[in-house]
C-alpha cells in the first residue's frame, strides 16, 4: 500500500512539474485502473452495468466512498475532479502541461471523427484516479474486511448506464443520500452520483460570467426555477418518451454500418447516406438528461457524475462495434470546429494527437490508432471476453449479444397482430401516440419488414444556444415545455452545443452541418397493432406523415424557436424493407434505402434526399 501511495504522490508531482515549467520534464502517463489483470490470460475486470453494480456490495461501497474523496480533493489538484472534468470544456486551461489555443471551451472532440476515440484516454484517466483513490481507501477498512475490500479495490472500474434498455436515470443518481458501508461502519452519505458541489464561484472556477450555467453551485438536472432544484422526475420523463427511437438506433448502429466515419460523427459513408451515429444518439442522452442543466452543455456536462456513467457506455457500444467491424477505422477527416487544441480545419487522423493524454511520461499523446483496444487500458466489458476468444468467434459472440438485449425475437410481432383497417379517432395523437420502450420491444421494432425514419440536417452552430427538434404525429402540446414528454412525440434530435456560443466565436461560427436520425418505426407499428393503418408499406404510411408528421423547435430553457431561425435545416424521411434474421447471431438484412420525398414536400424545411458535402 505505502508503494501505491507512493506512486500517486509521484504522479501529481510529475503534474505539477508540467504545469509548472515550459520544458515539461515529465508528464502524467494514462494507464487506466492497471490492477485485477491477469497477466497469463489477460483476463481484465469488467465495467458492469449500474443497475447491477449498485447491489454489488463492497464494490459499490467503494465507488461511492472513492468518489467521495475525488470530489473533495482541492479543485487546484490536477487529478481532482475538477480539474479532470474541466478538461471536457470550462475552465478551458492547459492540463498536463498541454496547451490550446482554440476559442472552443475545451480539449474535447465533438462533430469530429475522434469523438469515441477521445474519450476513451478520458475515460480511461478518470477511471485511473478513481481506482488510486479506492486503494487508500481500502486499506482503512477493519482487519476482518481489509482483504475483501481491497480485492474489490483491484478491480474497481465504473460502471456503465445502458439508456438503450434502462432508459430510466438509474435509482443510485437520483438519490441525495446513499446508505453504504465505510470503515466506520454503516453510514449514510451525500451521494457523489446525485451532483457535483463546486469549491468557489464562477471568478473562482474560471467560468466566464456569461455562461448560463456558470453560477451554479453545484450540478443541475432540468432546473427548477420555482423549486430552485433539479427536477429529475422531468428528465426521466424526456429519457422515456425518447426510449423506443434510441433502442432502434442503438441497434441500427450495430446492424447497418460498417464504416468508422458514418459510426462515428460525419456524413461520409454508411449505407445511402442514412445519418444515424453513436455522436447524435450521444447527444440525446445529453440533451434527455440535462434539460436546463449541466448535461446539455458540453462546456460543463464533465461536471455532472451521471456523464461518466454515459461516456462508458457510449465506449462500450463503440467497443462493441470494433469487434464486429476491426477492420474499419479512422480514414482522415477535416474538423470543421476545432477544439481547445486544434484549430478549425485540422484534418484528424488515426496519427492525430488526442490532447492532453500523454501515453508515457515523456509526453507522447495518444493517438487514435494507439488507443485503438481497450485491452492497453485494463477493462472490459460483459459482451467481449476477448481473452478467450477468436476475432470470429468475438464477433459472434457479440452479434448474439446484440441480438439478446435490442433485438429479443420473439413470436409476437405487428405482422402477426395485423387486423384490419377500423374506424377510428380522427385524433392522430391517440391513435398514434403512447408508445411505451416495453410496447416497443414486444412489437419487435427491430425486426420487422420495413424501417421508418426522419433525417435530420441543420448547420453546427445553427443558433447561438443548444437547441431540441421535436417530432409528432398529430399536434403537439400548446406550450412547448411541454414538448418533450407529450404523448404523441416521435423522438427528439439533439444539438449539443454551448450555452452562449456568440461568447466562444464573437467572431462568427466555423460553417458545417451535422446530421442525425430519429427513428419512428415504433410509432407506426403501433398504428398497425391498433388497426389504425394496414401496414408499414409506403402506399399506407406516406399519406398518414404527409397529414401527420410535424416538428417544433426549443431551447434547453422551454422557448420555442422558430424553424425559420435554424440556419441549415432540413428535414427529410427515409424507409428501407428488411429481411428479419430469425438467428440469434445474425442481424437482419437491410435492403436500399427508399428517400419519401413526398412526406416533407411543402413543410417548413422539409428537405428532399440529404447530400454529402463536397
Amino acid at each position: 500500500m505505502a508503494s501505491l501511495l507512493g506512486h500517486r504522490k509521484f504522479a501529481l508531482s510529475c503534474i505539477l512539474l508540467s504545469l509548472i515549467f515550459v520544458d515539461r520534464l515529465l508528464a502524467f502517463a494514462v494507464t487506466g485502473a492497471t490492477g485485477g489483470v491477469d497477466s497469463t490470460t489477460g483476463a481484465r475486470p469488467l465495467r458492469y452495468e449500474i443497475g447491477q453494480y449498485s447491489a454489488s456490495g463492497p464494490p459499490f461501497d467503494l465507488l461511492i466512498l472513492s468518489l467521495i474523496a475525488f470530489q473533495s480533493a482541492n479543485q487546484s489538484d490536477p487529478l481532482s475532479y475538477f480539474q479532470i472534468s474541466g478538461i471536457h470544456g470550462f475552465p478551458r486551461i492547459p492540463w498536463d502541461g498541454v496547451v490550446g489555443t482554440g476559442s472552443y471551451p475545451g480539449f474535447c472532440t465533438h462533430a469530429a471523427t475522434p469523438f469515441p476515440t477521445w474519450h476513451r484516454p478520458y475515460m480511461a484517466l478518470f477511471e485511473q484516479v478513481l481506482w488510486m483513490h479506492a486503494q487508500d481507501i481500502a486499506a482503512t477498512f477493519p482487519s476482518d474486511q481489509r482483504s475483501e475490500y481491497q480485492n474489490a479495490a483491484l478491480s474497481l472500474r465504473v460502471p456503465y448506464w445502458d439508456w438503450a434498455i434502462n432508459p430510466a436515470l438509474p435509482d443510485v443518481v437520483t438519490q441525495t443520500q446513499l446508505s453504504i458501508n465505510t470503515p466506520n461502519g454503516r453510514a449514510t452519505v451525500d451521494n457523489p452520483l446525485y451532483s457535483y458541489v463546486f469549491q468557489s464561484d464562477a471568478a473562482g472556477n474560471g467560468f466566464p460570467s456569461s455562461d448560463p450555467m456558470a453560477n451554479f453551485a453545484e450540478t443541475v438536472r432540468w432546473w427548477s426555477t420555482s423549486a430552485q432544484a433539479s427536477n429529475q422526475t422531468a428528465a426521466n420523463a424526456a429519457l422515456m418518451a425518447n426510449a423506443p427511437t434510441i433502442l432502434s438506433l442503438t441497434y441500427q448502429l450495430f446492424t447497418t454500418v460498417t464504416n468508422y466515419t458514418y459510426f462515428s460523427c460525419t456524413w461520409p459513408g454508411g449505407q445511402g447516406g442514412v445519418p444515424n451515429n453513436i455522436e447524435a444518439i450521444h447527444n440525446s442522452i445529453h440533451n434527455s438528461v440535462g434539460g436546463y442543466g449541466h448535461m446539455q452543455f458540453p462546456e460543463v456536462a464533465g461536471f455532472d457524475p451521471v456523464f461518466w456513467l454515459h461516456h462508458a457506455n457510449v465506449d462500450r457500444l463503440f467497443a462493441m462495434w470494433q469487434a464486429l467491424y476491426p477492420d474499419s477505422f479512422i480514414v482522415p477527416t477535416v474538423n470543421a470546429y476545432g477544439s481547445y487544441y486544434e484549430a478549425v480545419g485540422f484534418v484528424d487522423s488515426g496519427t492525430s494527437a488526442l490532447a492532453p493524454f500523454h501515453s508515457d511520461d515523456s509526453g507522447t499523446m495518444f493517438t487514435s490508432e494507439a488507443v485503438r483496444s481497450i485491452k492497453s487500458f485494463g477493462y472490459s466489458y460483459p459482451e467481449l471476453p476477448d481473452w478467450e476468444m477468436s476475432s470470429s468467434q468475438l464477433a459472434a459472440h457479440v452479434r448474439s449479444a446484440v441480438n439478446s438485449l435490442y433485438n429479443p425475437i420473439s413470436n409476437t410481432t405487428v405482422a402477426h397482430l395485423r387486423r384490419n383497417v377500423q374506424h377510428r379517432s380522427a385524433n392522430l395523437a391517440d391513435s398514434f401516440g403512447g408508445v411505451t420502450l416495453d410496447m416497443a420491444r414486444q412489437m419487435n421494432v427491430n425486426n420487422l419488414d420495413r424501417q421508418w425514419s426522419i433525417a435530420v440536417s441543420v448547420d453546427r452552430f445553427a443558433l447561438e444556444t443548444s437547441f431540441a427538434i421535436d417530432f409528432f404525429i398529430g399536434d403537439a402540446p400548446g406550450d412547448a415545455p411541454a414538448w418533450a414528454t407529450a404523448k404523441n412525440l416521435i423522438g427528439t434530435y439533439a444539438q449539443f452545443s454551448p450555452a452562449n456560443a456568440t461568447f466562444l466565436h464573437p467572431d462568427g461560427y466555423p460553417a458545417g452541418q451535422v446530421h442525425g436520425e430519429i427513428s419512428m418505426t415504433h410509432t407506426l407499428a403501433a398504428g398497425v397493432l391498433r388497426g389504425v393503418i394496414r401496414d408499414l408499406s409506403p402506399q399506407s404510411v406516406v399519406p398518414l406523415l404527409r397529414k401527420g408528421l410535424i416538428w417544433k423547435a426549443r431551447t434547453a430553457s422551454g422557448l420555442e424557436v422558430p424553424l425559420s431561425d435554424l440556419s441549415g435545416l432540413s428535414i427529410s424521411v427515409f424507409s428501407r424493407p428488411v429481411v428479419p434474421t430469425t438467428s440469434r447471431d445474425r442481424f437482419p438484412t437491410y435492403g436500399a434505402v427508399q428517400w419519401q420525398e413526398s412526406v416533407t414536400a411543402g413543410k417548413t424545411c422539409g428537405g428532399r434526399q440529404p447530400r454529402a458535402p463536397g
